[in-house]
C-alpha cells in the first residue's frame, strides 16, 4: 500500500515537475520574444535617437548661427538707434531754428508792409507834387511866353496867345455849340463871333477865308500862337486844321478821337487863303 502510495506521489511530482517544466520554457519563450521586440525597439530607439541627435547638432548649428545674426542685428540696432538719436536732436534743432526763422521773417514782412505803405505814400505825394510842378511850369512858361511877345510887340489890349491859352479859350467858349442853319446862321457866322468872343477875352484873332474852285469857299478862324505860331481853327467844331494849297479841305482837319470828315459833294480843294487881322 505504502509502495502504491510512493508510486502515486512520484508519478504526482514528475507530471508537476513537467508542467512546470512546459510552463517555465513557455515563459522563457516569451520572455525571449519580448527580449528581442525589445532589442528592435531598442534599436529603433537609438537609429531616432542618433537621427535627433544629428538634427539636435544641426539645430545647434543653426541657433548658432541665428545667434550670431541676431548680434549682428542687435548691433545695427543699436547703430540705429543712435543715428535715430541723433537725427531726431538735428529734426529738433532745425524745429528751432525754422520758428526762429519764421518769427524773424514774420517781422521782415511787417516791416517791408510798413515800408511799402510808406512808399506809397510818398509816391502819391510825389505825384502831386509833380503835377502841381507841371501846372506851375506850364503857367511861368505862359508868363514868359506873355512877357516876351509884349516886348516884341505882340499886341496891348489885344495880344497874341499861347497856344494853351488858345486851347483853353476854346474850351470856354460856347461858339461850336450854336445850331448851323443853312443860308441864316453857317461858317462865316461861326467864324465872326469866335473872333468878336476872342477879342472880348483880349485875344488876337484872324479871320480866314478859303476859296475852292468854281468860287465855292470856306471861313474859318487863326491863332498866332507865340510858341507854337499859326494855328488854324475850325470854329464849327473846334477842330484843329493843317491848311495846305493844293489840298482838299476836308483832308486838312485834323478831327476829334471817334469823328470823321466825309469828302462833300462839291470840290473843296483848296486854292487861295486870305487872312484878316
Amino acid at each position: 500500500m505504502i509502495r502504491w502510495m510512493t508510486i502515486v506521489i512520484l508519478a504526482g511530482s514528475g507530471i508537476a515537475l513537467f508542467l512546470l517544466f512546459f510552463n517555465t520554457d513557455a515563459q522563457l519563450n516569451m520572455v525571449k520574444a519580448e527580449h528581442k521586440s525589445t532589442q528592435q525597439t531598442l534599436s529603433l530607439t537609438r537609429t531616432e535617437l542618433e537621427s535627433t541627435e544629428s538634427e539636435l547638432d544641426s539645430t545647434k548649428i543653426e541657433l548658432e548661427s541665428t545667434e550670431s545674426e541676431l548680434d549682428s542685428t542687435k548691433i545695427e540696432l543699436e547703430s540705429t538707434r543712435e543715428n535715430l538719436n541723433l537725427a531726431a536732436q538735428e529734426l529738433e534743432s532745425t524745429s528751432t531754428n525754422l520758428d526762429i526763422t519764421t518769427t524773424e521773417l514774420q517781422s521782415t514782412r511787417e516791416e517791408l508792409t510798413s515800408v511799402e505803405k510808406e512808399l506809397a505814400s510818398k509816391l502819391d505825394s510825389i505825384s502831386i507834387m509833380q503835377t502841381e510842378l507841371d501846372g506851375t511850369k506850364d503857367q511861368l512858361n505862359d508868363l514868359e511866353i506873355s512877357y516876351e511877345g509884349l516886348l516884341s510887340g505882340h499886341g496891348y489890349t489885344i495880344k497874341d496867345p499861347t497856344y494853351n491859352e488858345m486851347m483853353d479859350f476854346l474850351k470856354a467858349d460856347d461858339t461850336d455849340k450854336a445850331e448851323y442853319i443853312k443860308d441864316k446862321y453857317v461858317c462865316t457866322g461861326f467864324a465872326t463871333d469866335l473872333c468878336n468872343n476872342a477879342e472880348e477875352e483880349g485875344i488876337r484873332c484872324a479871320y480866314v477865308t478859303i476859296k475852292f474852285p468854281e468860287e465855292v469857299g470856306h471861313t474859318i478862324v487863326a491863332f498866332d500862337t507865340i510858341d507854337k505860331g499859326l494855328t488854324y481853327i475850325e470854329p464849327q467844331h473846334d477842330d484843329l486844321v493843317r491848311v495846305e494849297i493844293g489840298k482838299p479841305f476836308y483832308e486838312c482837319i485834323v478831327p476829334k478821337p471817334g469823328f470823321l470828315y466825309e469828302k462833300p459833294d462839291h470840290d473843296d480843294t483848296i486854292e487861295e487863303v486870305l487872312i484878316a487881322w
